[in-house]
């Protein structure tokens, strides 16, 4: 059981993610919870784990068997062939992990363990960040990247939704200069826009992490009826109807723009896709 849970019901942080092929980045994952614990925070991690065929799995186990983390069994995401509504599934399953625990949290970060975590953020970052949850009207902060913010899908404010991209972007995929058009002129702008050294006030964004209070937390759902739509958009659309607060990204807690998801000239965006095309018609095994 990770640290705390056997002890004491409440702890400082309860880390909350999914993880698939992200063997790299684990070891950094476990270098910012111990940097976090070196400071005296009492801590909390949950993970789900599918279908990793790089040691991500095995790492992890190490890592339960320490006392690290625990990991939670999402095998039943491989039966799911909607990626957004597998990975609604999978982040409600390790919430609810969460709500059986018996753990009482003061802060609950929900993040990736992708590339994403390739250059993890700083405790001081993540504690100063987590502070401003303490602000009147905020319900919740998210990090931004560099060189540029890149999640779309997960971001809403009063002015912008993304919530039909993937369809727009499915719709240009006839062809690779069609659909290089389409990520100039309906994708990196609004990425470019969404970079800024001062904070931006949303009612929704994600962006590889995101801090809420616990007790916000646990009022949101990741499941929708209807068309799947991204996973945060649909829980922070939520909170924020519930709450009437705001979300900030906040541009002191910062991440990697993922290289899939950064800005590109054309040619290294051909090869990318390309690659890309290739690894989606190699099967996977068992």
């Amino acid at each position: 059981m990770p640290e705390g849970l056997t002890t004491t019901r409440r702890c400082d942080f309860a880390f909350l993610s999914l993880a698939r092929d992200c063997a790299p980045t684990i070891p950094r994952f476990l270098d910012l919870l111990a940097a976090l614990r070196s400071r005296g925070l009492s801590l909390a991690a949950f993970v789900g784990e599918n279908g990793s065929r790089d040691g991500t799995r095995a790492l992890l186990e190490r890592a339960e068997a320490a006392g690290q983390l625990v990991l939670v069994p999402t095998a039943f995401m491989a039966k799911i062939p909607d990626r957004l509504a597998r990975m609604a599934l999978g982040r409600e399953r390790i919430k609810m992990e969460l709500d059986a625990s018996r753990l009482e949290p003061r802060i609950v970060c929900v993040l990736d363990l992708d590339n994403v975590l390739a250059r993890p953020p700083s405790a001081t970052a993540l504690i100063e960040a987590a502070a401003k949850l303490d602000r009147p009207g905020i319900f919740g902060v998210s990090a931004t990247s560099r060189p540029h913010y890149y999640d779309l899908l997960a971001f809403q404010d009063e002015g912008r939704s993304f919530e039909t991209l993937l369809d727009d972007l499915a719709a240009s995929r006839g062809n690779i200069f069609s659909y290089y058009r389409f990520f100039r002129s309906r994708i990196y702008p609004h990425q470019q826009a969404l970079t800024d050294d001062r904070e931006i006030a949303c009612a929704s964004s994600f962006n590889g992490l995101c801090l809420y209070r616990a007790e916000v937390y646990r009022l949101g759902s990741y499941l929708r009826s209807g068309r799947s739509i991204c996973e945060h958009l649909v829980f922070n659309r939520r909170l924020a109807e519930m709450t009437g607060a705001k979300m900030l990204i906040d541009p002191g807690l910062v991440l990697p723009t993922p290289i899939d998801h950064s800005e590109q000239s054309f040619l290294p965006f051909a090869w990318r896709r390309l690659r890309k095309l290739m690894a989606s018609r190699s099967p996977r095994g068992p």
